[in-house]
């Protein structure tokens, strides 16, 4: 009998205070973002939780503010459980709390309830509607709480792991993710030949912003032809355009950007191919009334001198056709006996169709004959040969260098230190990077190199030249230069390559010991 009672007592409770704040009205105002609430809202929608569409959206696909949307009889629904959660009396903080505005935390199992008991099945529809939490009241008395799926402050969780970071360090200032291709499309889909034609993407990053756009497109004959895009100007767009001239004659058919690359402020990059991740819409075909899709053709190559003196000038001779547009460029590549220095040499067009190549070895080189590794090709539709020494006009090329200094040998680095060793990526920083290198006659030409994030943490990669001290001297300094929003953590050495006066060559790897323990952090 007291169940009864008491059940028709919070009944009547309820009943004179549904009545009293008007169920069937308006709506209660919406509390604004941000608003400090102790009563719970309904469920927020992330931006960071919204699905990326696929690539083979076209621009006029693309999304860029999604909402959400609900029935009439749902809204009506959230209007009059807003108006029940006002009218009862507030409950304490941690009660209501909700995760934070970074995303939904993930939900901890919770233990099976036992069974409920008459008094639950009476009270708990009434003290629903009145907005008392009696799980809550329950727990005090006993019941099992549902873990906590947040770090307290002061629990000593602050650091937590990510299991994509080597150094195990979670860092908001990190960029670790490259730019994402939302969209591409040419515009117009179909153009004639020395006519021109647009590509437009559409290019998200998620931190640091998008620094650059390039790629190369490709015709059905293989000619190529390299772009880079540029913002659309509009503050806020997304959109990065590029104009592209289409050379007169050029293959007809279906030309393709054969790959894309993009890159982030944080030195992040991707690079994307036809046919795997960039979408149908990243092609345009040509028409051609003279259509030009074969490249041009050797036919004679020759050296003015068959011996010389290092440091004095020969001239390389090339007779080639093409069968339409005609022959544009013409360069090819010596490489020395050791096949340790190059030396490369661009052509001319001179009188009877012949391309004349001024061939000017240093006077410290490697003495020997010089084997001639390739002759390249290009017609005026930007279709590519090359010519390599199984070809026997190439291979009976042979230039004999003599000299009275003769190094094959490649610079040697003796060692190298890093200054600062820790910058921070909340705002960027610049570590000097100082080399001592040696070579046997030559002596140091330059020295370049590349330094690289913690293994998996990104495919971030930061360039750096380094300038010689003094004319002469064996030191030399560069500048790591390290963005903003740079991933932290320990850095290393990619690899470092010297190159000597004679065009000897060496890469030095991260292996290598001279570059195996130089580090540096980012924090």
């Amino acid at each position: 009998m007291f169940f009864i009672v008491l059940g028709v007592a919070f009944a009547s409770a309820a009943w004179l205070r549904i009545r009293s704040f008007g169920v069937a009205g308006p709506s209660a105002p919406t509390v604004a973002a941000g608003t400090n609430s102790a009563t719970p809202s309904s469920p927020q929608v992330n931006a960071g939780d919204a699905q990326p569409l696929p690539a083979s959206s076209r621009m006029d696909d693309v999304v860029t503010s999604p909402s959400q949307t609900s029935t009439a009889a749902g809204r009506t629904r959230d209007a009059r459980y807003e108006q029940l959660l006002r009218s009862a009396r507030l409950l304490p903080a941690s009660a209501n709390a909700t995760p934070g505005a970074g995303g939904n935390a993930p939900i901890a199992p919770v233990p099976k309830p036992n069974p409920p008991s008459l008094l639950d099945r009476v009270v708990k529809p009434i003290a629903s509607a009145l907005g008392i939490n009696r799980s809550n009241a329950s727990s005090a008395q006993g019941m099992a709480k549902p873990p906590s799926t947040q770090p307290s402050k002061g629990s000593g969780d602050e650091g937590a792991t990510d299991p994509n970071n080597p150094d195990n360090e979670r860092d908001e200032d990190s960029d670790v993710t490259p730019p994402r291709l939302l969209a591409a499309e040419f515009v117009p889909p179909v153009v004639q030949d020395g006519e021109m034609t647009t590509f437009t993407v559409a290019v998200t990053d998620d931190i640091s912003g998008v620094k650059s756009i390039s790629g190369v497109v490709a015709s059905p004959s293989g000619a190529q032809q390299g772009f880079a895009c540029q913002s659309d100007g509009v503050e806020g767009s997304n959109r990065f355009l590029s104009r592209l001239t289409i050379p007169k004659e050029a293959a007809e058919g279906q030309w393709v950007v054969k790959y894309l690359s993009l890159s982030d402020n944080a030195g992040n990059s991707t690079n994307l191919v036809y046919g795997q991740n960039l979408p149908p819409t990243a092609s345009f075909k040509v028409v051609s009334s003279a259509s030009d899709s074969k490249g041009p053709t050797l036919k004679a190559i020759w050296l003015d001198q068959q011996a010389m003196t290092a440091g004095e000038k020969n001239e390389v001779f090339v007779e080639a056709e093409d069968d339409k547009s005609g022959v544009s460029l013409v360069s090819g590549v010596f490489v020395s006996p050791t096949k340790q220095a190059r030396i490369g040499f661009g052509c001319r067009l001179g009188s009877n169709n012949i391309w004349q190549c001024p061939v000017n070895p240093p006077s410290c080189l490697e003495c020997g004959g010089w084997q001639l590794e390739q002759v390249q090709l290009q017609d005026k539709a930007n279709n590519m040969t090359t010519v390599r020494p199984d070809n026997q006009l190439v291979a009976q090329v042979n230039l004999n260098v003599s000299g009275k200094e003769c190094d094959k040998t490649p610079p040697v680095i003796v060692s190298l230190s890093l200054d600062p060793q820790v910058v921070s990526n909340a705002e960027g920083g610049v570590i000097r990077i100082t080399a001592e290198a040696t070579d046997d006659q030559c002596g140091v030409a330059s020295l370049s190199g590349v330094s690289m994030p913690p293994a998996n943490a990104s495919n971030t990669r930061i360039y750096f030249p380094f300038r010689q001290v003094t004319e002469g001297g064996n030191l030399f300094v560069g500048e790591i230069v390290v963005p903003k929003h740079a991933p932290s953590g320990t850095w290393t050495i990619g690899w470092i390559q010297a190159l000597d006066k004679g065009h000897n060559l060496k890469a030095y790897s991260a292996g290598d010991p001279v570059l195996a323990n130089v580090t540096f952090r980012v924090e």
